[in-house]
């Protein structure tokens, strides 16, 4: 996952998980204590989010949350070495999951063979959430992923002009709203919407001052979109992808990705 994903979803799933726990993984939580050890093998390995938890039912657990932007085909044998090593240092059961956030449809196995001992983890697709169910929530976090759900055949202006306007009655201040939006357009990028969101702010006549952020300007962190380019420019020469399959992988837009490619004739 890029850093700049990795970066905002951390920042926010303290804020959403209960919610999100018992939405997306129908688990009600009553407590949870946050494991800030980092998993060790011969080198370090972090969790995206690794939690003990309390249930309703009093049954006590660990939760894995590992969040991809990709289709990692080898997204269960990583995930197997966690289950290995959390069960070597906690000792508890353990319930593993894998929020998906592309577009593309994941064809990555959640499930070993019974020969291979480990039983897997459950695949949570976001396109397949209804957005209208993190859209009315009452916590911003979990508001701007509704821009990941399906929209349910409504129109993408339509979808988005809903977020924003939600964004706006729940934040406290114009700084908050700032935040939200930039978090907003930032997840658009998984769903090709940057334009639609910034054109969608133009007419509701809100304010999002882009260049004040430091780290993000129309929509592309400025470092990063350089090192995008490097690796369109790379799999344009390997002639193994199509346009769109690049664009997927790589976060830039298509027409990014054809006048790349013009320029490198």
């Amino acid at each position: 996952m890029s850093n700049l994903f990795d970066k905002i979803l951390k920042e926010n799933i303290e804020a959403v998980f209960p919610s999100l726990s018992k939405k997306l993984l129908g688990i009600e939580i009553v407590s949870s204590e946050e494991l800030k050890d980092k998993l060790q093998r011969t080198t370090e390995r972090e969790a995206d989010f690794l939690r003990k938890v309390v249930t309703a039912n009093n049954e006590e657990f660990i939760i894995q949350l590992e969040f991809q932007t990709t289709d990692d085909l080898k997204m269960l044998e990583r995930m197997r070495v966690y289950h290995a090593l959390i069960t070597q240092r906690y000792r508890l059961p353990i319930k593993q999951y894998v929020i998906y956030l592309a577009k593309k449809a994941p064809k990555m196995r959640t499930q070993l063979d019974w020969s291979e001992i480990y039983t897997g983890y459950e695949l949570i697709d976001m396109q397949k959430i209804a957005y209208q169910d993190l859209l009315n929530s009452d916590i911003l976090e979990e508001v701007v992923l509704a821009v990941l759900g399906d929209f349910q055949g409504e129109g993408q202006m339509a979808v988005l002009q809903q977020i924003l306007r939600r964004l706006s009655k729940l934040s406290d201040s114009p700084s908050t709203l700032n935040k939200y939006i930039y978090h907003l357009v930032t997840f658009a990028r998984l769903r090709n919407l940057t334009e639609f969101t910034e054109k969608q702010l133009e007419d509701m006549g809100i304010v999002y001052d882009i260049e004040q952020d430091a780290f993000f300007k129309k929509g592309e962190l400025k470092g990063e979109k350089k090192e995008r380019i490097r690796v369109v420019t790379n799999l344009l020469q390997t002639q193994k992808l199509t346009l769109e399959e690049i664009a997927e992988v790589s976060g830039l837009s298509l027409k990014e990705v054809q006048k790349i490619q013009q320029e490198m004739k």
